[in-house]
């Protein structure tokens, strides 16, 4: 029994829209992912040709069979398309991929090289020490501003001791004149192939150091230049020498050489003397003196004074000094052996002996004159004695039978001071006889006479 509900067949119009709407549910027409889409129309046109609508008048059950065979007919095109539409979009897939996988195939190794050059190149670069030279250079400052001048040097350090053994540290500025707010151009200069080997990477190898500290110039005097001369004398006036010495404790003066200007073999008190100082400017500027005197300023005069003397004017001889002179004289008479025979002969007086030996005895000394004779300055150098003061006498020259005469006798005392404190050295132990005679004239030619080329004889006042 045939049910009586009747399934209703589908529009084939109605079929062909759904068809249309499957194929477009993947966003794009089969036709275009195959290729280039065909228009709409064209593509209904050709379904038509392929699929022609059934006759409208026939029988319900040919009717049947014309619809399901078209449904069978449009599910094998839409099975076709379908293939048709996963084929392309396959295609498309394995193009996509396969431009994917040839730009990965060329990008990831390339990308991986990269990487290990740059973490190699990282390892290696870090593995560096980092030196800044600036770091290490120390400078030393010397003289004043606007005259400084700059020492360079590595800092004490046991760090990169290796390096800094062969590098070298050159001061390109001008040095000298450097002040305050300068800059120094300064350049290390260093083995690159020795750096890289002791793993080091030389930031900056030049830079500039920038000049500070240093101090205002300390101005300098003559009387300052002059402030430590000492004059040394040895000897005794007028043969004395002369020695200059330094004996300032500044630093920068204690350089300064002085020089007696003409220069002799003797000097006397009173005389002149020129010292000239003479002295680096480069030492002042280094112990940070402003020094600019002339040639006039470093030179001055000294006297000679404040030294032990000859006696050499008899003014200077006292009463008080010639009695002590007197005195000590008187002590030297007492034996006359020495004298007596010859004495004796002068005055025609016979001599006896006792025991096989004189007996002449000086006594009753009687001063008569004294003379202070000066050695004369052209015979310094030739004469034993600068000065000297006679002591004339008379004395009683007798023997033991009591015969005797008169005779007379010259005392010398030689090199008589006059010290440099104002007291008197007299030489008291240089007194002797040096003369004895009968005769008068003999006595005086030896006080007067025989050295008159020498000596200059004066006369002194007994009074």
């Amino acid at each position: 029994m045939k049910s009586s509900i009747k399934r209703k067949t589908p529009d084939i119009s109605t079929q062909k829209n759904r068809t249309k709407r499957k194929i477009k549910a993947g966003g794009k027409s089969i036709a275009g992912q195959a290729g280039r889409r065909k228009p709409a129309a064209r593509q209904n046109k050709n379904r038509r040709k392929q699929h022609p609508k059934p006759p409208r008048n026939i029988n319900a059950r040919a009717k049947k069979a014309a619809r399901k065979t078209a449904r069978a007919t449009s599910r094998r095109a839409d099975a076709a398309a379908r293939k048709t539409y996963n084929a392309a979009r396959r295609a498309r897939r394995r193009q996509r991929r396969g431009r994917r996988n040839g730009f990965l195939n060329i990008f990831l190794p390339t990308a991986a090289a990269f990487l290990f050059a740059v973490i190699g190149f990282g390892v290696w670069y870090f593995s560096f020490d980092k030196l800044n030279p600036e770091d290490y250079v120390a400078v030393t400052y010397s003289g004043y501003d606007t005259r400084g001048t700059a020492s360079l040097s590595i800092r004490e350090t046991e760090e990169y001791e290796t390096f800094w053994e062969d590098a070298q540290i050159n001061l390109l500025s001008e040095n000298g004149s450097l002040k305050n707010g300068d800059h120094l151009d300064v350049c290390i200069i260093y083995d690159p192939e020795q750096a890289k080997q002791q793993k080091l990477r030389i930031q900056e190898d030049s830079f500039q150091i920038e000049v500070n500290g240093l101090p205002e110039g300390k101005e300098l005097s003559a009387d300052d230049i002059f402030s430590g001369v000492h004059i040394d004398y040895e000897g005794i006036a007028p043969e004395l020498t002369l020695t200059v010495t330094n004996e300032s404790d500044d630093p920068f003066l204690q350089t300064v050489i002085y020089e007696i200007a003409e220069p002799k073999t003797f000097y006397d008190a009173g005389d002149t003397v020129r010292i000239n100082a003479s002295f680096s400017e480069e030492d002042a500027i280094a112990h940070e003196y402003a020094v600019s005197l002339s040639e006039e300023e470093c030179s001055r005069m000294y006297t000679v004074e404040n030294t032990d003397c000859y006696l050499r004017d008899a003014s200077e001889l006292s009463a008080d000094l010639i009695q002590t002179l007197n005195e000590t004289a008187a002590t030297l008479f007492g034996d006359a052996n020495e004298y007596g025979l010859r004495i004796f002969s002068e005055a025609n007086l016979m001599p006896i002996w006792v025991n096989g030996k004189n007996t002449f005895v000086w006594s009753n000394p009687r001063l008569l004159s004294a003379y202070l004779n000066v050695l004369k300055p052209e015979y310094f150098e030739a004469q034993s004695h600068n000065n000297d003061i006679k002591l004339v006498y008379t004395v009683r020259l007798s023997q033991a039978d009591g015969v005797g005469c008169d005779a007379k006798v010259v005392v010398q005392f030689t090199n008589l001071i006059r010290r440099a404190d104002g007291t008197y050295d007299l030489s008291l132990d240089s007194g002797k006889i040096i003369a004895a005679s009968y005769r008068t004239s003999h006595i005086k030619d030896l006080v007067t006479d025989s050295y008159h080329e020498e000596y200059t004889a004066e006369k002194l006042d007994l009074s």
